[in-house]
């Protein structure tokens, strides 16, 4: 064989060598057997939006719009897991079970099953803004660790976002006096309005001074409490004073007498009749 030929045998079996090669990498066959390990992304096997399919794959749990309607809407279970301004020293957060707890302080809502419960002034609902939608008002009460401070009132709306709040420590009728005490008496819807009564103490641990008013609206979107009256501390009057004149006499003791002096009675039988 000259070396003409075997160029030519050389070249026919580099083709071929080359077409085997590549049906190879089209089957995913390598010769010999076995398969030909072909590189892919992270991105072509994850599947997108996650898949029952794949256990160990990303799941995405999507409530149903009922239950999303349902846990927005103001009422008594949802207040008990709603969130709260910042008051009385403590961040603004968000209740459990109607408590919250920050340290040494605390905030409680006044709800079914808290502790010291005020039915008189339990959550209420009611139009303050005339909007066609209700929005729901709440006393709490919080600390800081200690004593008890004034009540905060808080407005909730619709998706329990909080409208507004004050607190009954200080408001402009106080004519700049500070209140240590501040507890809800009772409130009760009348139209747009929330018709409320409290008490307050300047100091000591009892709250003694009555006020009213009422929660209205304010055109900057607000709300405050409006046409506050009071202020007074009760005090005794000439009803619940003793009338000297009337003084119970059943407790004291009797005045000793003088054994030398006779009783009338024995006088009277000593003494002979006729006499």
């Amino acid at each position: 064989m000259n070396s003409k030929t075997t160029r030519r045998l050389t070249a026919v079996a580099a083709v071929l060598t080359v077409g085997v090669l590549a049906g190879c990498q089209d089957t995913g066959q390598v010769p010999g057997g076995g398969s030909a390990a072909t590189p892919t992304s992270a991105s072509s096997k994850a599947p997108s939006g996650g898949s029952t399919d794949d256990p160990d794959g990303p799941h995405t749990e999507t409530a149903p719009p009922g239950a999303v309607a349902s846990a927005r809407r103001l009422t008594l279970e949802g207040l008990k897991s709603a969130s709260h301004p910042a008051m009385c020293g403590n961040p603004a957060g968000q209740l459990k079970d109607g408590k919250a707890t920050y340290g040494r302080g605390s905030v409680t809502v006044n709800a079914p099953g808290s502790p010291d419960y005020n039915p008189q002034a339990a959550p209420t609902r009611v139009d303050l803004d005339g909007d066609g939608q209700d929005e729901l008002v709440a006393e709490f009460s919080c600390d800081a660790g200690g004593v008890t401070w004034p009540s905060v009132v808080v407005v909730y709306r619709e998706g329990w976002f909080v409208q507004d709040s004050f607190s009954l420590g200080q408001l402009a009728e106080y004519q700049g006096k500070t209140m240590t005490k501040g507890r809800i008496d009772s409130w009760y819807r009348e139209e747009n309005d929330l018709v409320m009564s409290w008490l307050t103490a300047e100091s000591g641990p009892v709250p003694n001074v009555q006020w009213t008013g009422r929660v209205v609206a304010t055109p900057e979107g607000g709300f405050r409490i409006a046409q506050v009256t009071g202020g007074e501390t009760p005090s005794a009057t000439e009803s619940d004073l003793p009338d000297p004149a009337h003084t119970d006499d059943s407790n004291r003791e009797p005045e000793p007498t003088d054994p030398a002096t006779p009783d009338e009675s024995e006088t009277a039988e000593a003494t002979p009749q006729g006499e």
